[in-house]
This record gives structure tokens, sequence and C-alpha cells, in this order.
């Protein structure tokens, strides 16, 4: 019995794969609903023969190793465009610095540039009176201000 089951199931098993690559059967059930099988109907009712897709283009490894390429080429897009930003930031708050600096340092100069006797605010908070030595050195130290951070 064994003897003529054996050489059965060897032709069964050859038998399902080239059926499959034949196609698959579709069919509507009673519902309307498709049904895809490698057999036809049970009942004898009508079925086309659908072809099976394509195998896939590339293998399954390539196709993942290619999809991290393009995960990692957007993380490290990402990553440029959020240090582009930074940078940005960076550079407008260092231009606002520069001006404010411009600003202040040009008021700074007129101021030192106006009546000899005038009283100026010094670092500390205290008004005085500067002497022209001190008035001298000022003025140096706004111009140089001025055409570092007017520009």
């Amino acid at each position: 019995m064994l003897r003529y089951f054996l050489p059965f199931l060897f032709g069964l098993a050859i038998a399902l794969p080239t059926n499959a690559a034949k196609g698959y059967h579709l069919w509507y059930d009673e519902n309307g609903q498709a049904v895809y099988s490698q057999l036809p109907p049970e009942d004898g009712g009508p079925s086309q023969i659908v072809k099976p897709p394509p195998p896939p283009a590339e293998s399954p490894e390539v196709a993942n190793r290619r999809l991290q390429q393009q995960i990692q080429r957007s993380a490290d897009y990402l990553e440029d465009k959020e240090l582009a930003q930074e940078k940005n930031a960076k550079q407008e708050s260092e231009a606002a610095q520069a001006k404010y600096r411009c600003e202040e340092a040009r008021k700074n100069l007129e101021a030192l540039n106006g009546p000899p006797r005038k009283l100026m605010m010094g670092s500390d908070g205290v008004a005085k009176r500067l002497t022209e030595e001190e008035r001298q050195e000022r003025r140096e130290e706004m111009e140089k201000i001025i055409e570092e951070s007017c520009k």
C-alpha cells in the first residue's frame, strides 16, 4: 500500500506548484465576493484564470538594503536641514547683536563728540565727567566698535 501511496504523493507535490504557476481561478460566490483559488469552483460555475503577479524585480535583501539606504539619506537630509536652520538662527542673532552694538556705539560717539563737560554714565552705573584723555580713549573704542559692527 505504501508503495502506491508514495508515488501518488510525489506526483501531487509536483502537480500543485505547476497548477499555481498557470494562475489562480477567480470566481464570485453567492454573496458577490471575489474568491481566488488554485482549484475551480466545486459547483462547476464559471471562473476565469488570473495570472500570478511577476516575481519581484530584486531580492528582498537588496530591496531591504536599498530601503535602509533611503532611510539613512532621509535622516541625513533632515539633520543637515536642522543644522542649517540652527546656523541661520545663530547668524541672525549675531547680526541683531552687531546692529545693536553699532547703534549704541554711534549714540555713545555722538555723546562723546558733544559738549566736553557733559556727565557720562560709566559701566558701573555712576555718572561722572570725563577728562579729555578718557574722552579720547572712549571715542577710539566707539570708532573701533562702529568699524567692526556697522558693516
